[in-house]
C-alpha cells in the first residue's frame, strides 16, 4: 500500500543516526560525470550544486538553502525556483510535495529551502526511481553520492512509516 504523506515529519535522533549510516560513496566530479551518463543527478546543498553546474553536469533537481556552513557564505536566488519552508529537524509537507512534483516530471527543477535542506535526501529517495544518483556534501570531507535502489527505497519507506508513528 503506498504511503500517504499528508503532514510534516519531525526527524528524531534515531532517524538522524539511521541517515548517517546510509552507505554512500565519496566522489569527485569525474565520478559524477560518469554516473550522469546513465542516471539522473539530484544535488542537495549549495556548494555541491555550484560545483556540479560549473563542471557542466546536468542536474535534474537542485535542493539548496542559499547558505553554507552556518551562514559563512550566501548564494543567489535563481528566478523561477520553487521556494519552500522546511524548519530545522523537519521534513515539511511543502518540501515533500515539491520533491514529488519535480521527480514526477521530465523537466529540470530547483527548490530553494528556507530552513534546512539536508534532510531532503529522505523524500528524494522516496520519490526517485532507480536510475537516480543523489550528490551532496559531507562537511569538511568532500562530495558523496547515494545511488537509489530498491533496498534503500524500502529502508526509507520503513523510516518514514516509523517517523509518522505507523499511522499508515
Amino acid at each position: 500500500m503506498p504511503l500517504k504523506l499528508d503532514h510534516d515529519i519531525a526527524v528524531g535522533d534515531h532517524a538522524r543516526n539511521a541517515i548517517k549510516s546510509f552507505k554512500y560513496s565519496l566522489c569527485n566530479l569525474d565520478d559524477i560525470r560518469l554516473l550522469a551518463m546513465h542516471n539522473k543527478i539530484v544535488s542537495v546543498g549549495d556548494v555541491t550544486t555550484e560545483k556540479l553546474l560549473k563542471a557542466g553536469i546536468e542536474i535534474k533537481l537542485q535542493v539548496v538553502d542559499l547558505v553554507t556552513k552556518r551562514d559563512e557564505r550566501h548564494f543567489e536566488h535563481v528566478e523561477g525556483s520553487c521556494e519552500v519552508a522546511n524548519p530545522p529537524g523537519t521534513i515539511s509537507l511543502q518540501l515533500m510535495d515539491a520533491i514529488a512534483h519535480f521527480m514526477g516530471q521530465d523537466k529540470i527543477g530547483r527548490i530553494e529551502v528556507s530552513g534546512e535542506e539536508d534532510l531532503a535526501v529522505i523524500p528524494i529517495i522516496f520519490y526517485a526511481d532507480n536510475n537516480t544518483v543523489i550528490v551532496y556534501g559531507v562537511p569538511d570531507t568532500g562530495m558523496a553520492f547515494i545511488k537509489v535502489n530498491e533496498d534503500i527505497k524500502k529502508e526509507i519507506e520503513n523510516m518514514i512509516m516509523e517517523m509518522y508513528g505507523n499511522e499508515q
